[in-house]
């Protein structure tokens, strides 16, 4: 799982240093198309975004969507939207990080 795989570098070409630009990311609101998962002791968001989408690099959307930063780990047996409209998400986020 690269972490930084949607962050961009910026390069400041007086003193020949890069640095990492912060990446911003869209507040996800809940749509009738989510759908509910309940978590299982020991997981973790990356294994969820996974199991839904295949990529473990998307965990951020499914944390976000439930308003979840504190913790890789999820809370066993808690009630969790998974967002099905990724297209929406990203158009938001590459609007953020352009």
């Amino acid at each position: 799982m690269n972490r930084y795989r949607f962050t961009k570098i910026k390069k400041d070409t007086t003193e020949g240093f890069q640095h990492r630009v912060i990446t911003e990311y869209p507040i996800i609101t809940p749509k009738n198309s989510d759908r509910i998962y309940y978590s299982k002791q020991g997981e973790r968001w990356d294994n969820i975004a996974y199991k839904f989408y295949q990529d473990t690099s998307l965990w951020w959307i499914i944390a976000r969507a439930n308003n979840q930063s504190e913790s890789i780990y999820t809370i066993p047996g808690k009630e969790y939207r998974i967002p099905q409209e990724k297209g929406l998400i990203f158009q938001e986020f590459n609007e953020l990080n352009s």
